[in-house]
């Protein structure tokens, strides 16, 4: 079976959307379609339902999806020991990172790119349980993400980055001596859809359960930049991470929560164990210079 089904397969249910599946893949929409319906009939059996809310997974699709993500795994790992056993390094470095991570990341590329001129290094924006993932089925080589547990995953080795808090962004016209909860239950809430952001959306729910807020948010959005514009329109104010704070606009005030531990998370940088002894000694370097960066 052509790995390239699987996944199609796989990044169509992530993504229940053909448009952003055929984008994160690389390929065209019909391309993606035409390699869909191969494995529907491959399988003989119909793993999508296609409607105007996208593509849903029916129950046969339920039910494959776990082996398939577990297919593709062991074959990545298959092609990573051969290129291990033929010391032949990969040609792509696949990084993912997040909001909260951007300006590590991208500062990270730029010099592993010094490092390592003969390889293509692609830098992706995705969420974090995205990268979890993308590194599970082996699609991203290194990732910028909320900590990953380590039960959750296998083969990869982590090293931490920083403590990232949640900030509540207000239109600075807003801005007053009012306290948090003042905010919160003043002006509408603006939130970040759950599966745009499962991990941010979990913070979220767990700082106003430990404050005793019970609050429903106005609007939801599918990306942190528009809750940036929909705050600097004054619709609402808005609990982003604070390192949001580098690509706003400077109408928004960012007031980071360190107050609570419930709005406190730590974020690591993960990469695949596979990958050579050599980088990861460069990756470890590069991290430390991080660290030491004010």
């Amino acid at each position: 079976m052509d790995t390239r089904l699987l996944r199609a397969f796989i990044t169509l249910a992530d993504t229940k959307n053909f448009k952003e599946a055929s984008t994160r893949l690389c390929i065209s929409q019909p391309a993606l379609t035409k390699q869909i319906k191969l494995l529907e009939e491959q399988l003989n059996l119909r793993l999508f339902e296609r409607g105007r809310h996208g593509a849903m997974l029916t129950e046969h699709g339920l039910t494959l999806l776990p082996h398939a993500k577990l297919v593709l795994n062991h074959v990545q790992e298959l092609l990573n020991q051969a290129l291990t056993i033929k010391e032949e390094p990969p040609k792509v470095l696949n990084v993912g990172f997040g909001i909260s991570s951007f300006q590590e990341a991208s500062l990270f590329v730029a010099h592993l790119r010094e490092k390592l001129p003969s390889v293509a290094i692609v830098l992706d924006d995705m969420p974090s349980h995205i990268m979890r993932e993308n590194l599970l089925t082996h699609q991203l080589d290194i990732a910028f993400t909320r900590r990953v547990s380590h039960g959750s995953i296998t083969n990869i080795i982590s090293q931490p980055l920083k403590t990232e808090v949640l900030a509540l962004a207000i239109s600075r016209e807003y801005a007053q001596h009012n306290s948090i909860r003042d905010y919160l239950t003043q002006y509408p809430l603006l939130m970040l859809r759950a599966e745009r952001g499962l991990g941010l959306y979990q913070q979220i729910q767990r700082y106003l359960q430990s404050e005793e807020l019970h609050i429903s948010p106005l609007q939801e959005a599918s990306d942190i930049q528009t809750l940036i514009a929909l705050v600097a329109a004054k619709v609402g104010v808005s609990l982003i991470p604070y390192s949001a704070k580098y690509i706003a606009q400077e109408d928004i005030l960012f007031i980071p929560l360190h107050h609570c531990e419930a709005a406190n998370w730590q974020i690591d940088v993960v990469w695949q164990a596979s990958l050579p002894k050599a980088w990861q000694r460069t990756f470890r370097t590069l991290i430390d210079e991080m660290h030491e960066t004010p």
